[in-house]
């Protein structure tokens, strides 16, 4: 399943894909922020389907991707 296929599963319960929240910054290749249904929390989606935790700062979320993007390259 693609990065796209899993961001509009997410879309489709009431999540919006929101990486342009980050001006300039761009989220990890393969990952996408997410805000979810409420509007109230930030989380991240990656292309194995892998879903982080929910956070109210979207630049806590854009750090976890990147971490967990660098442990997974080790």
């Amino acid at each position: 399943m693609s990065l796209l296929d899993i961001v509009l599963e997410h879309e489709a319960t009431g999540s919006s894909r929101c990486d342009d929240m980050l001006g300039f910054v761009q989220m990890p290749d393969g990952y996408a922020l997410m805000l979810n249904p409420d509007r109230t929390h930030f989380y991240w989606l990656n292309e194995d389907g892998v879903e982080s935790c929910i956070h109210w700062d979207k630049w806590a979320m854009y750090r976890g991707a990147k971490q967990h993007k660098e442990a997974g390259a080790a």
